[in-house]
């Protein structure tokens, strides 16, 4: 009669927790338990399935800065169930993708998407993303520098201070140049235009002989009112009434000023770009090339949506 309660006690601690979230019924068709899955394999420019909320990208860098993220992303990542941390669907993960040199994988989260809420056990089959963190090793930061691993969201770059300081002072003196060309260009030009000074003031303080040089000194004579020979009936000053402004040195200097003024402002920012890695866009002739590749590994949780 004591046999059998004693038989069934050991069948009841012989059932593991596991064994009892598996037998249970899922939501739905699709609803599984990632204690089940054993593997992951994600890939660059996939969505995920999606139910309750958005699908979300299948990889998809978390940091620590825009910049680095957009030096690379890897085309694959494997990820494995490396058992559970406090409950059994808490599931530890490592991730592998093939890197460059310059590169390694920091921490590797698997982002599901729970079935009926986010706190769900059960996930949505192919809801699985991976959201990682790019680092840069040692070769990454002779190449593309340090100040890619300080965060654009909420960290500071180095060098942002002093690189700020030196446009501004560029700046202030290009503007300065051009303000000082647009003066001298412009100042005779207002002066003529609305009488400022006397114009002919050169000719007023002539010494009054100064008429008669070619006829004999003006003494009165017939010959004092003779014209002068026909090279000096050339007037400067009726000339240049005559001809108005006409484009010169200051105006080439003004225009050469501000070509090279965007030409070096350009080159700084290429060379700018160039030293910290950035990539501008797929398809940039300014992409950075890699040769090898070898296998990085991260470890990261499981979190729901």
């Amino acid at each position: 009669m004591h046999i059998l309660p004693k038989l069934a006690i050991t069948a009841l601690l012989l059932i593991s927790p596991a064994t009892c979230l598996s037998s249970s019924k899922p939501p739905g068709k699709d609803a599984i338990l990632l204690s089940n899955v054993q593997t992951l394999t994600l890939r660059a420019h996939r969505m995920t399935t999606a139910r309750r909320v958005s699908p979300i990208p299948q990889l998809s860098c978390a940091g620590p800065s825009k910049q680095t993220c957009n030096l690379y992303q890897p085309e694959t990542m494997r990820c494995t169930n490396q058992g559970y941390d406090y409950d059994v669907e808490d599931v530890q993960w490592t991730c592998t993708a093939d890197m460059p040199a310059e590169f390694k994988l920091g921490a590797t989260d698997v982002i599901c998407e729970g079935y009926r809420n986010a706190d769900d056990k059960w996930v949505l089959k192919g809801s699985c993303g991976v959201e990682y963190r790019l680092l840069l090793t040692e070769a990454g930061e002779k190449r593309f520098g340090k100040r890619n691993m300080d965060s654009e969201w909420g960290g500071s770059q180095s060098g942002t201070g002093v690189q700020t300081i030196m446009e501004m002072l560029g700046n202030l003196i290009f503007f300065g140049f051009i303000a000082a060309v647009f003066i001298l260009i412009f100042l005779p030009i207002l002066a003529q235009c609305f009488g400022w000074g006397n114009r002919r003031g050169g000719r007023a303080g002539q010494p009054p002989g100064w008429g008669g040089f070619w006829g004999g000194g003006g003494g009165g004579g017939p010959g004092g009112n003779d014209p002068p020979p026909p090279y000096s009936s050339f007037d400067p000053y009726k000339s240049s009434a005559r001809q108005g402004w006409t484009p010169g040195f200051w105006t080439g200097a003004l225009g050469g000023g501000a070509a090279g003024y965007q030409m070096g402002r350009r080159a700084y920012s290429g060379s700018r770009g160039r030293s910290d890695g950035y990539d501008p866009g797929e398809g940039s002739s300014r992409s950075p090339q890699f040769s090898s590749t070898t296998a990085s590994t991260g470890f990261g949780s499981t979190r729901r949506r």
